[in-house]
């Protein structure tokens, strides 16, 4: 929204109170120490003040024509109105017969440092006409910034403020120039032009968007957004907001973008439209009057459907989606539950830019899953669960499946020694069944039964010492398969369509331990954590698992973090991360390093070995520096880096930063230097370029 609102409201807010002073049959008293009257002309001179209405004038001299009903007061005049509002001016003129106020060398200011000057203004029958004049919100002897107009136009009934040949200085430097400005002055959402965005790309050129808004009603709006980019083409986006009820909302965005041809060859590209649809809706309580009694429910809608990545890469502002990659998904999730049984719907629709068409791209439309929670069953040590779901993988090319699945756990848990150690059996029962299609097979119909076996050990210890607390959680599980049947033929009878839609198998027979232990302060603050885990496999070549590691310790205001899997079946580390970082007041910052190596069982995985570094910091309340970057020891050409600061006075601000960046494109990952340049004028908003 516009924020030259809130100047406007405080402006005329002053002249507002003009209009209280100005009503017809108003009486005026006027005190001086001198004072000469006659029966149609009264004078005052030295230390005037004027009271009328609600308002005190201060001024020089003061004369009251009783047969005009003018009432003029000279010299620096000083107008407290209503609520503490106050005008400076050097000529003031009541009318107060006619309801008309003017003005000469107006001077405004507002307690929060916005001030306004005019050479002549003058208010009729609720109306404000403004002659040349100079707002801002800096020094007023030396103000770093200014907005000029030539003249403007106030409608105290509908608030409503209209400017012409508005330019905007910066140190006394013409920076823009606004042709025509209108905008509500009261504080609610109207409709009108939103300030520019402005931007230079080496490729593209210059940037120039124009937002429009359109306030429909006090529960929706829509903002358009038409853009130029001059080296590439043109293009227009539209957002809709919406709120239906107090505990929902959502937003709709659409777009199009055309490419010139000579823009496709010099980047070497064919694709020249680009456009999309994006949808993103939440509700808490979204059958709220339809549920079932004692139960609540949600909504969850994250929709993007484009032709290519450009659609994304070309907005200035993106909606929430999960991620700016090649790959597009979009969610739908809806749920129902009390405190015994959940029931839930969820799709998932995606999109690969990279290809020509999304025809075998394997959809989940839809998913729909019962659970039914832990409870008990006969005794109180003995429970169970209950979960199953319908699973529908749809595509028009290639082999499609529909998959309804049940699974049944049982647990009959018994305490030891006090409750210092826990047993628990256990019978995991599963079943799922497979319907085949889009596609010629031997066997259309799949089905699948197993169960598993469970013993564990495990207990839940705490214990408190001088000045800390220690909590011990380890476990140690035997799992040992049990049957399975697989009806009418195996699964690795199946063909390979089919076999690539899904998996099914027991589990080896192996040992799962586990540690986790916590330190808490005197305060209850957690100061260190370990996690570890490893199982151990009684039949096959390879008895031992990775081995992981996750392990934090807190130490006043830092923080060690450490995540680790190591194979001991090859002898290395498959993946490590490490970070530490410090957050203090006016400054923090994180560097850690990132590492994945590609072993002999899973030889599709991408190798990593990242350094990361990413801070902030404060110099004083007027200047914040960020930056960061992150560093390829494998592929110096993937390295990611970024750099700015911010300087920020009463009246204004300005950012810099540049960066060096991976950005998604229709034919893959390119690497792109960017720099921004931010101007704030406070509180109106900004200018800003980037190239």
């Amino acid at each position: 929204m516009c924020r030259l609102c809130l100047v406007a409201v405080w402006v005329f807010y002053s002249l507002y109170s003009v209009a209280w002073a100005a009503q017809p049959q108003s009486k005026i008293e006027i005190l001086a120490k001198t004072i000469h009257s006659t029966k149609e002309r009264m004078e005052a001179k030295e230390g005037v003040v004027v009271y009328y209405d609600d308002a005190v004038i201060k001024a020089e001299r003061a004369s009251f024509d009783k047969n005009k009903k003018l009432l003029v007061l000279e010299g620096n005049v000083e107008f407290i109105g209503y609520k503490g509002t106050k005008e400076h001016t050097r000529r003031m003129e009541i009318h107060t017969e006619h309801n008309r106020v003017s003005f000469q060398n107006l001077f405004l200011a507002s307690d929060n440092d916005i001030w306004l000057y005019a050479q002549k203004a003058e208010r009729s029958e609720g109306n404000y006409t403004l002659g040349k004049t100079i707002l801002s919100s800096c020094d007023i002897d030396d103000p770093l910034w200014e907005l000029r107009f030539s003249h403007a136009f106030y409608d105290a009934n509908r608030k409503y403020m209209k400017i012409y040949g508005a330019k905007a200085y910066f140190l006394e430097m013409p920076i823009f120039y606004f042709p025509y400005m209108a905008f509500s002055t009261n504080r609610e959402r109207t409709s009108g032009f939103l300030f520019p965005l402005l931007g230079y790309s080496g490729t593209e050129g210059f940037v120039y968007e124009q937002p429009f808004f359109w306030a429909i009603d006090p529960s929706m709006d829509l903002e358009i957004n038409p853009q130029i980019r001059t080296n590439r083409s043109a293009g227009v986006y539209s957002t809709f907001r919406f709120v239906d009820t107090p505990n929902s909302g959502g937003m709709l965005r659409t777009g199009y973008f055309r490419d010139k041809k000579s823009y496709l060859i010099a980047q070497q590209q064919t694709q020249d439209e680009h456009y999309g649809f994006e949808f993103n809706y939440h509700s808490a309580d979204f059958l709220q009057q339809y549920r079932p009694k004692g139960y609540s429910d949600g909504l969850y809608v994250n929709m993007t459907l484009l032709n290519d990545i450009d659609y994304l890469n070309l907005q200035k502002s993106t909606l929430s989606h999960f991620g700016l990659t090649p790959l597009q998904e979009s969610r739908l999730n809806y749920f129902l539950h009390n405190e015994n049984y959940y029931y839930g719907i969820n799709a998932k629709y995606f999109i690969d830019t990279r290809k020509s068409d999304n025809d075998d791209t394997l959809q989940i439309l839809p998913s729909m899953q019962f659970h039914k929670y832990l409870n008990h069953f006969l005794w109180k040590q003995l429970t169970y669960s209950f979960d199953m779901k319908f699973n529908h993988y749809d595509r028009k090319k290639g082999a499609t499946l529909k998959q309804v699945e049940m699974r049944l756990p049982l647990e009959y848990t018994y305490a030891l020694f006090d409750d210092y150690l826990r047993f628990s059996l256990g019978e995991e029962f599963y079943y799922s069944k497979f319907y085949f299609d889009n596609g010629n097979f031997n066997e259309n119909i799949f089905q699948y039964y197993s169960n598993i076996h469970k013993l564990k050990l495990f207990t839940d210890l705490t214990k408190h010492y001088s000045g800390f607390t220690h909590v011990l959680q380890p476990s140690l599980t035997y799992l040992y398969p049990g049957n399975e049947i697989e009806r009418p033929v195996s699964f690795a009878s199946l063909g390979d369509a089919q076999k690539a839609l899904f998996t099914v198998g027991l589990p080896k027979e192996q040992y799962q331990f586990a540690l986790s232990h916590y330190f808490y302060n005197a305060k209850t603050e957690l100061v260190f954590y370990q996690r570890l885990f490893q199982n151990y496999y009684v039949n096959g070549p390879i008895h031992f698992s990775d081995l992981g590691n996750e392990m934090q310790y807190n130490w006043n205001g830092w923080r060690f973090y450490n995540d680790m899997l190591y194979s001991v079946e090859y002898g290395k580390i498959r993946r490590s991360s490490i970070h530490i970082s410090r957050q203090q007041e006016g400054y923090n910052f994180t560097i850690g390093h990132s590492y994945k190596q590609v072993l002999a069982d899973q030889p599709d995985d991408v190798s990593a070995n990242d350094i990361l570094f990413d801070f902030s910091y404060r110099w004083d309340d007027k200047i914040d520096l960020y930056g960061g970057f992150s560093y390829s020891l494998n592929r110096t050409s993937d390295t990611q880096w970024h750099i700015g600061g911010k300087y920020t006075r009463n009246c204004w601000s300005a950012g810099v930063s540049m960066r060096k960046e991976l950005v998604p494109r229709p034919s893959g990952y390119t690497k792109e230097s960017n720099l921004y340049v931010q101007l704030n004028f406070i509180p109106f908003g900004g200018i800003g370029t980037g190239e």
